[in-house]
């Protein structure tokens, strides 16, 4: 039976958490050591046992907090110094083992196979080529903290990557009354964003709308020597191309949402978002193709100038269920979003040397390509206390349409280039049903078990030929995490879990597409999914009591990879298409350690600064089998890579913060090559006129380290391609916030660290008093800026 905590203790414990690091670790023991009240127990945790079998953390640089989550990590972002005006792309470089490279790819432990979700639920920007466009635009600002998955249950299903989970949970508003905030930042070459966001709750509803306008971009250089290796003579042929691609794109935003508390059981939750994208790019090309010699054969520039937008809409709702047994709720969720991208783009030629025979056809022409995804997603969830354990089972259904739909005409006479041009259509559905269960089995074990069963129906239809495919196939997805406690502060964690990865409308596309007369691709309309699993061990602790660690050794091993493969249809044409072959293996060990000096500590009688930091890291190696000219040879090709994240921010003043983030991302395999290891080093400095109106400067890839270095080396081919990415840029902003009382989040993070629901009834009443003691507590000459 829980006990509901007294308004006194709950002012206690929480005006001893927001004193120091150290009172804060304990204040957790003791809340621990409490029990909660059944609303509380509904959206934390069920029982005692569990909060002291399953503690995961929840850190960002400057703090660590603790929720009771057993398969996962919780990252925080909302109260990080750099998170003004920065994307969801430039916070994600910042979370332990996490990497997003200039183009918006996401890497976690290397693997480029994540999936990523907004609230736990799929979205149609976050799709096939449309999420790096929207990493790097959707402003960091509309969310508070990010869930590392590595191994995800039967809960999660397999949409958009399939492997480990990067979950980005958005701002919650449910502080009372009115409360917002507005942000504006400035950059180099007519750079900017602004973002404003609002809030206001009262009694049982709470309405909020938020505001985001961006206008970025990176400008790049790219220069590649490909060499074809005749079988037969071992000759060499050689082309060289080089390019340059530059050009700002406008990203605008706005949403609304609401909640309404029926009635003390029933939740109703609305929300509708906007975004659109522009397209815009110019990119002048040089290719030079020297056959086997030393004197260009042909030669020729190609100016590309693209225009157009991406329009995506989300609509989100929501019922919820509490029933009066602790923890019991039924969940359901309905939400639809689409993305509709344009594109048109003018090729212009302009011929240096042709020869007579064999030349390559340039002629100018004009493209419109246009890209479809339309996302339907509908769950239901139901959690319980089932015995001595909780159940969470649950069912959905998920619908996916896109279509590609390339078209070329030739400038001259308007004609179509039906070599160029086509449509392709992509319809699937996926049924889902799981269940899961979690028990502490005594004072130390605890575990949570689950099956996912999945059934998927594909339909292919390449219009333009005439190409049609379909594919069914039903996955039965097992998962197991187990937790034995060691001591107060910790934990032993094991955890497996099977997934699978899904091609994309891309891969999957057997057109070709024509990048140049000298490089092609393809789909593959046959490709299977990817089946992964994964094994981990973790130990997890805190230093003293004070300073969170963890160490994780980790197994993964991929069947049916989707692998690029490169082939010449002529002496001079290179085909890239898509195929499952070979397995490929991962393994490694992670690690993450931070610590503080917390404010006024001395040392030999010298005040220390307050620094507070995270350094992480993670060596790994990846495996894979060795494609040759009919498959895998046998042989394996094998690499290490070190990947490292450091960070700090230090309170120079109580109204000064310098934050310093750098990353360092190792040699990664790809395709029948690799990629050489890069970095970035990115700083943020805030300064607060007031506890409202502060001052931001944000400077990003400090050192230029994010070049890009990728090599193949087969024996038909070796290519080299270097891109060098100019991000090296400096923002200044300034941030104001309005409505409520300053000091309001400190007081919720203090809760929630005390495993107290902040949004429950019980939470903004503990709120309300500490913000009253904490003005009874002011000195009355005290000045107001003064107040935190």
């Amino acid at each position: 039976m829980s006990l509901r905590p007294t308004p006194s203790v709950l002012s206690a414990t929480i005006a001893a958490l927001l004193l120091s690091w150290q009172a804060q670790a304990q204040a957790q023991a003791q809340a621990q050591a409490q029990a909660q009240t059944p609303a509380d127990a509904a959206a934390v945790t069920t029982t005692k046992e569990k909060q002291e079998a399953a503690p995961a953390p929840i850190v960002n640089v400057v703090s660590e907090r603790q929720t009771n989550r057993i398969d996962r990590q919780v990252y925080d972002i909302k109260n990080d110094a750099s998170t003004s005006g920065a994307s969801v792309g430039d916070v994600l470089n910042n979370v332990p083992s996490v990497n997003v490279d200039p183009n918006g790819t996401v890497r976690l432990r290397g693997s480029e196979r994540v999936t990523v979700l907004v609230d736990g639920k799929p979205t149609a920007q976050m799709q096939g080529e449309n999420r790096a466009a929207a990493i790097n635009a959707l402003p960091a600002e509309n969310y508070e903290s990010v869930q590392v998955i590595n191994n995800p249950g039967a809960e999660f299903g397999n949409e958009a990557g399939g492997g480990p989970i990067l979950n980005l949970i958005s701002r919650r508003y449910t502080k009372p009354g009115g409360n917002g905030s507005v942000a504006s930042n400035l950059g180099p070459a007519g750079r900017k964003n602004a973002f404003a966001t609002g809030s206001y709750s009262a009694g049982y509803a709470s309405v909020n709308g938020s505001f985001n306008y961006r206008r970025d971009g990176n400008e790049s250089d790219t220069d590649s020597m490909r060499e074809r290796i005749d079988p037969v003579t071992g000759s060499v042929s050689r082309l060289h191309q080089s390019s340059q691609r530059s050009g700002l794109t406008d990203f605008i935003q706005g949403g609304v949402g609401g909640r309404y508390n029926y009635n003390e059981r029933d939740t109703l939750t609305g929300s509708l978002s906007l975004n659109k994208r522009g397209n815009d790019a110019r990119t002048s090309e040089h290719l030079s193709d020297f056959g086997t010699g030393s004197t260009a054969l042909s030669d020729y520039l190609t100016r590309r100038t693209a225009s157009g937008d991406a329009i995506n809409h989300e609509l989100v709702s929501g019922w919820e269920r509490r029933f009066n047994t602790d923890g019991e709720s039924l969940k359901v969720d309905l939400r639809h979003s689409s993305n509709n991208s344009n594109t048109d783009t003018a090729a212009l030629y302009q011929p240096i040397t042709l020869p007579l025979v064999a030349a390559p056809v340039l002629r100018n022409y004009t493209q419109n390509v246009e890209n479809r995804v339309r996302l339907t997603d509908l769950s239901s969830d139901y959690s319980g206390k089932v015995g001595a354990g909780f159940l969470t089972a649950g069912g959905r259904w998920q619908r996916t349409r896109q279509s590609s739909d390339y078209r070329y005409l030739f400038l001259d006479t308007g004609a179509l280039d039906t070599r160029r041009s086509n449509l392709f259509e992509l319809a699937q559905d996926v049924t889902a049903a799981y269940a899961t269960y979690e028990q502490p089995l005594n004072a130390l074990w605890s575990f949570k078990g689950g099956m996912r069963v999945e059934h998927t129906e594909l339909e292919l239809d390449q219009v333009s030929t005439a190409v049609q495919a379909s594919n069914r196939y039903t996955n039965y997805l097992p998962s197991l995490f187990l937790t034995y406690k060691l001591d107060q502060f910790t934990n032993l964690r094991l955890s497996y879990a099977d997934r699978i990865s899904r091609p994309s409308a891309g891969d999957l596309n057997p057109f070709v597409n024509y990048a140049s007369e000298y490089s092609i691709s393809s789909g593959n309309p046959r490709l299977l999914p990817v089946r992964l699993h994964s094994l981990e061990l973790g130990y997890e602790t805190k230093i003293k009591g004070l300073m969170p660690a963890s160490l994780r050794g980790y197994l993964r091993h991929e069947a049916d990879v989707i692998t690029e493969r490169r082939s010449f249809v002529s002496p001079s044409t290179l085909l890239t298409s898509k195929v499952n072959e070979g397995d490929r293996s991962a393994g490694g060990v992670e690690f993450s350690i931070m610590a503080m000096i917390p404010p006024n500590m001395k040392w030999n009688g010298m005040a220390l600064p307050s620094i507070r930091f995270m350094f992480n890291g993670n060596w790994g190696f990846v495996e894979q089998d060795r494609l040759g000219l009919l498959g895998p040879t046998g042989e394996k090709r094998r690499t290490p890579s070190l990947g490292l994240q450091g960070g700090a921010q230090w309170s120079i003043t109580p109204d000064d913060t310098l934050t310093f983030m750098t990353f360092r991302q190792g040699r990664q395999l790809s395709g029948e090559g690799y990629r050489d290891p890069f970095s970035m080093v990115n700083l943020a400095l805030e300064h607060k006129f007031s506890p409202r109106l502060s001052l931001n400067v944000r400077a990003n890839d400090v050192l230029r380290g994010t070049d890009q270095h990728y090599r193949v080396d087969t024996d038909i081919l070796r290519d080299r391609t270097d891109v060098s990415v100019h991000q090296r840029r400096l923002y200044v902003g300034l941030r104001y916030s309005f409505g409520g009382v300053t000091g309001n989040d400190a007081v919720r993070n203090a809760l929630q660290a005390a495993g107290v629901n902040p949004d429950s009834q019980v939470a903004k009443d503990a709120m309300r008093m500490m913000q009253g003691q904490q003005s009874k507590s002011e000195p009355a000459d005290k000045k107001p800026e003064e107040k935190k």
